[in-house]
């Protein structure tokens, strides 16, 4: 009885095991690649403000940072805008290492079959402008369970602008 059991256990797992890799193989990896641009704090028509800070000065452990930012085709300002990067920083390591961020990039109207929809992601960047890996978690629209990661890095800087590139790539659930 109990060998039975076990057998009927090791057979629901092996379906179980066969049937996700069926899944797995049937989901295409998507792969995006664009450009978010921010206007600091402080510069005229400013895409990212401070909401919350116990430290004058410098950037430091506790600070929250909230941003509206374009995503463009390509690392030039007058690129196809095809839509925004909303979302937050914080700076939640003690050494200030590292940022936390949650953002949704709400693609607009001109992107394709992707207009309208978004993709959610979230985790670690490197402040001093080194790559970084976070994940996706979701998204909606004609990107509803995505799951992925992507990844950034700076491109460019001046006194009043920065502009990073995005690499994202996903899957759907079906």
């Amino acid at each position: 009885m109990v060998a039975a059991r076990c057998a009927s256990l090791v057979l629901m797992l092996l379906l179980s095991c066969c049937g996700a890799a069926s899944a797995a193989a049937d989901e295409k990896l998507t792969h995006l690649h664009f450009y978010f641009h921010e206007v600091v704090a402080g510069a005229p028509n400013a895409t990212v403000v401070k909401v919350a800070s116990l430290h004058k000065g410098a950037p430091a452990f506790g600070d929250v940072n909230v941003f509206d930012n374009v995503l463009r085709e390509g690392p030039d300002p007058a690129s196809r805008l095809i839509g925004r990067a909303q979302g937050f920083g914080v700076n939640a390591s003690l050494d200030g290492s590292s940022i936390f961020s949650a953002i949704d990039f709400v693609f607009s109207g001109d992107y394709g079959e992707y207009s309208g929809s978004t993709l959610t992601a979230q985790g670690q960047f490197d402040p001093t402008g080194g790559p970084s890996e976070r994940s996706i978690v979701g998204g909606t629209g004609k990107l509803r369970f995505a799951r992925g990661y992507m990844k950034s890095r700076l491109v460019s800087s001046t006194n009043t602008t920065i502009v990073v590139v995005f690499d994202m790539y996903f899957t759907l659930a079906h």
